[in-house]
C-alpha cells in the first residue's frame, strides 16, 4: 500500500490547465429536419432497436443496402425502418386478453383504439420476452398488417393471459446502425431508393440532401441534454437494466454505482407489479445491491478510521499538506464513465471516483462547451458547487471550471463500450 509520502511524491507535478485551454467546444448541432438517404458499406451489419450495442438486433444489412436517416447520436445513426432491408421485418403488438377493445382485427388487418406501441422482434431469439423494445406507436384508427396471432398463457408473460398479434412492421419504425457502417447515397442511389418505397415526389429532396456537405448528417441528439430537464418517464426494460448489472458486476464492488440501479430495479418493479419474470428478477437484483451497500458502508468506514489513525500519527503533517493543495475543489478524484447515468438509463453524466479504493465521490453532468472524454482516467479537480439529488440519491457537481491534477505518466482507461 503506498505511504502518504509516496502519493505526494506522485502528485509533485501538477498540471493546473485553465478551462479555456483545456476545453475543446462541441460542434454545433445541425439541423433534425433533413433527412438523407444512407448506403451500408459492410456485409452483415446489425441494425438495432437502440443506440448501443447492448440493444438486441431487429435487421441485419448487407454491403449496397440503401436506408434512410433521420439524424444522430453520438456514434449511432437513426434510420426508419422503410426500404428493403426491412420488407421482411416483422413486430408485436400485445395487450391483456380481457381487453379486447385496446386492438380490433378482421381478416389480417388489426386497427388500434387508441395508444398502442409495436415492439419489434430480437431476430437472435423466438422467445417472446426477449423482444421488449418498441420502435413504433400506433395512435387511434391507425391499422396494421397481422401476420399471426395467438393468446399467452397466464403466468408466461405477464400474470394474466395476453393476446400476441405478429405484425409487419411500419415504415416509421425506428432502428439505430453504428456510424462505421454507413456513408452518405450517390444521387442515383437516393432517387432509387425512393422508388422501391413508391415516394418518387421524395426524389429532389433526397439528391438535394446527397449534396450537403457532412456537417448536415443530423443532430447529435445528446450534445445539449440537461440532466434537470431529462425524462424518467420513458419506460424502463429488464433487458437494459440487465446488460447494467452485468457492467456494473465485473467491477470491483467499491466502484459500483449501486444505489443508482437499485433505484431503477425498484422503479421497475412498482411499473411491472403483474410481470411474473421481471418481478422475480428485480427483487433478486434489490437483494444482491441491498448486500453490496452494505459492504460498501463498511469499507467506508473501515477507511474512515485508517484516515482518524493516520492523522494521529507521525505521518498528519503529510497528510494535511496533501489535503491542502484540494482544498479549494467540490470534488477531486479520477474521471469515469457511469454504467448507469449513461444516456439510456438516466441522463448522461461523468462520475469521479476515489483515487484509491474507487468509491464514486458524486457526479459531473456534461456541458456543451466541453469535452471530456479524452481525459478519462486522469485526476481532476473540480470548482463549484456540490449538490445533493434527492431523486437520483447522488452528488451532482455544478462545475464552473477544473483543473487536471494528473501527472503526465497518468493512463486514459477505455472508454465503456
Amino acid at each position: 500500500m503506498p505511504t502518504l509520502k509516496h502519493l505526494i511524491t506522485t502528485f509533485t507535478i501538477v498540471f493546473f490547465v485553465p478551462l479555456a485551454y483545456a476545453m475543446a467546444h462541441a460542434p454545433d448541432a445541425a439541423n433534425d429536419d433533413l433527412t438523407w438517404i444512407g448506403v451500408v458499406t459492410s456485409d452483415a451489419t446489425s441494425i438495432r432497436c437502440g443506440a448501443n450495442e447492448s440493444y438486441y438486433p431487429i435487421a441485419y444489412a448487407n454491403s449496397g443496402d440503401l436506408v434512410r436517416v433521420h439524424g444522430k447520436r453520438q456514434d449511432w445513426i437513426k434510420i426508419d425502418t422503410s426500404g428493403s432491408v426491412f420488407k421482411n421485418s416483422i413486430g408485436y403488438v400485445k395487450y391483456p386478453a380481457d381487453n379486447p377493445a385496446a386492438f380490433s382485427t378482421e381478416d389480417s388487418t388489426g386497427t388500434s383504439s387508441g395508444e398502442i406501441e409495436v415492439l419489434a422482434k430480437n431476430i437472435d431469439s423466438n422467445e417472446l420476452y426477449r423482444s421488449w423494445r418498441p420502435i413504433y406507436r400506433m395512435h387511434e384508427g391507425d391499422t396494421i398488417v397481422i401476420v399471426d396471432s395467438k393468446v399467452t398463457e397466464p403466468g408466461t408473460l405477464h400474470r394474466e393471459a395476453y393476446v400476441v398479434h405478429t405484425v409487419q412492421m411500419p415504415a416509421s419504425g425506428i432502428g439505430w446502425i453504428n456510424a462505421s457502417h454507413i456513408a452518405r447515397a450517390t444521387e442515383e442511389q437516393a432517387a432509387a431508393f425512393n422508388r422501391w418505397t413508391g415516394n418518387p415526389e421524395e426524389e429532389e429532396e433526397a439528391i438535394a440532401s446527397s449534396d450537403s456537405n457532412e456537417s448536415s448528417e443530423g443532430v447529435d441528439e445528446n450534445a445539449s441534454i440537461d440532466t434537470e430537464d431529462f425524462d424518467d418517464s420513458e419506460s424502463l426494460s429488464i433487458a437494459e437494466l440487465e446488460a447494467a448489472w452485468n457492467k456494473i458486476a465485473a467491477e470491483a464492488v467499491m466502484g459500483a454505482e449501486v444505489a443508482p440501479l437499485r433505484d431503477l430495479y425498484s422503479e421497475l418493479l412498482e411499473n411491472n407489479k403483474d410481470d411474473l419474470v421481471i418481478a422475480r428478477i428485480s427483487n433478486a437484483r434489490i437483494k444482491q445491491l441491498d448486500v453490496w451497500a452494505g459492504l460498501q458502508e463498511q469499507r467506508v468506514r473501515i477507511e474512515e478510521l485508517r484516515a482518524e489513525l493516520a492523522a494521529k500519527s507521525e505521518k498528519v503533517n503529510e497528510y494535511q499538506s496533501l489535503m491542502s493543495m484540494y482544498g479549494d475543489y467540490a470534488l477531486v478524484g479520477r474521471l469515469a464513465l457511469s454504467n448507469t447515468f449513461d444516456g439510456r438509463l438516466r441522463p448522461f453524466m461523468y462520475r469521479i471516483q476515489e483515487q484509491k479504493s474507487g468509491r464514486t465521490l458524486g457526479y459531473l453532468p456534461t456541458n456543451k462547451d466541453w469535452d471530456l472524454t479524452s481525459l478519462l482516467g486522469q485526476t481532476i479537480g473540480v470548482t463549484g458547487t456540490k449538490s445533493w439529488n434527492p431523486n437520483w440519491r447522488v452528488n451532482v457537481v455544478h462545475a464552473e471550471r477544473f483543473d487536471i491534477l494528473s501527472p503526465a505518466t497518468a493512463t486514459a482507461e477505455r472508454p465503456i463500450q
